[in-house]
């Protein structure tokens, strides 16, 4: 049950950056024609007005298709040439051509620059596509018909490119501010609905480290004493006596079953600065702490500019340190990571953070990101309206992908050495 608990909470946050782009796109006049939750192919759907409402089968992510993200130029309309070609071998002797006329109208609307008059051509070239229906074999036809309605769409005058420039920063950033502000919420709602509080004892959890594989030291011990001296239950009272032998011989002494052990002596390892025997306590259930709305809201607001600024800190450490890639974390580690805190209260937190490590990362500036976007309509900006050829964007988003993939195979090698087995 917590694993759909975990697709749930995922999907939502998609649901809410994605609700991001398409609300502020149709309040600044954008043309949205589908909203997708989800991947596709698509499971279930409808059609409200001009926009497709649907639920994708593979629950990855999500999409919402704003008509002109890539602006048209001349030469699209090659994408009709095998269609014109058929309908012409099949075309009877003297009988009147239509789609040639029409495809000829629309790449000079095209050489134009697009200019308005492009989408009554591209409309008209649809009429005759339709009229030649016959003299095309279906798969052509289909696949004609489906290439002329996007550019139909692309060259609307309500297409994503014509806009401003300002408004099509609104519409990409929009997104991410809806994962912030889903975020902000989460938090809330988990400091007003009760921090779980934990409580660390001297029982092992589990072995990881030599030392304290070689003493003999199991999951499940409790330990009773170090060097003879006993720690009365307190987990800080083994850490410290560990430090305090530096590197010289431990001997723990703990509870297995009921009955008293006496481990092996072994010597703890050097590592940043401290001495490890290699294992972890056992935390349990202390009960939670509440706070009220306003401070809830207080803590939320604290904890997303502190997560959010080591995020930041952890982007940079990816770049500048050799050490940085072990940080990253792929949708394995985050489905396994979301599993767990399900089964210890902290969900909403979980989700929170998940929800503003999406929001970074979609700020990033590598298209197809928000962030590529966001770059592109300011150095549209900064050259008084003169875009960034379409090449260009192409060149940028390939690397752009590239690196999201990069990341994507640290993140999931990482994930199978934390989550793979001992």
């Amino acid at each position: 049950m917590t694993w759909l608990y975990v697709i749930l909470g995922l999907l939502l946050l998609v649901f809410v950056h994605e609700l991001g782009h398409f609300v502020v796109a149709r309040l600044v006049g954008a043309r949205a024609t589908r909203f997708l939750v989800g991947f596709p192919p698509v499971a279930l759907s409808f059609r409200r007005g001009e926009t497709e409402y649907g639920l994708g089968l593979i629950p990855l992510g999500g999409y919402v298709r704003i008509v002109g993200m890539n602006r048209p130029q001349k030469g699209d309309e090659i994408v009709l040439q095998d269609a014109l070609e058929e309908a012409e071998l099949r075309r009877p002797e003297g009988q009147r051509d239509l789609l040639g006329p029409a495809i000829a109208e629309l790449r000079g609307a095209l050489i134009l620059d697009a200019s308005p008059a492009a989408q009554g051509a591209a409309q008209r070239a649809l009429l005759a596509l339709e009229a030649e229906q016959d003299r095309l074999h279906p798969k052509t036809y289909q696949q004609a018909k489906k290439d002329l309605t996007r550019l139909a769409d692309d060259l609307d005058p309500r297409a994503y490119w014509r806009l401003p420039v300002w408004r099509r920063i609104a519409i990409v950033a929009a997104g991410p501010a809806a994962n912030v502000a889903a975020a902000l919420v989460c938090l809330t709602l988990f400091f007003w609905s009760g921090v779980p509080m934990l409580e660390t004892t001297t029982t092992v959890q589990s072995v990881s480290g030599a030392p304290a594989a070689a003493a003999g030291l199991e999951a499940g011990d409790r330990i009773t004493a170090v060097n003879g001296t006993p720690v009365d239950g307190d987990w800080q009272a083994v850490s410290q006596a560990v430090q305090d032998s530096k590197g010289g011989l431990v001997t723990l002494q703990v509870e297995r079953d009921g009955q008293p052990v006496t481990l092996d002596p072994v010597r703890p390892e050097a590592s940043d600065g401290r001495w490890l025997l290699g294992f972890t306590f056992l935390q349990q259930s202390a009960g939670t702490e509440r706070e009220s709305v306003p401070q809830a809201a207080g803590s939320a607001a604290t904890w997303t500019w502190v997560i959010t600024r080591e995020s930041l800190v952890g982007l940079k450490n990816i770049v500048a340190t050799s050490d940085g890639h072990e940080q990253v974390s792929s949708i394995v580690g985050i489905t396994a990571a979301s599993e767990e805190s399900v089964r210890s209260g902290s969900f909403l937190w979980t989700l929170g953070v998940v929800s503003l490590a999406l929001a970074i990362f979609n700020l990033l500036p590598f298209l197809p990101l928000d962030g590529g976007h966001i770059l592109m309509a300011l150095i549209e900006k900064v050259r008084r309206g003169r875009p960034v050829s379409r090449v260009t964007i192409e060149r940028v988003s390939i690397v752009g992908i590239a690196v999201m993939l990069v990341l994507f195979a640290i993140g999931l090698n990482n994930d199978i050495g934390r989550f793979g087995g001992p």
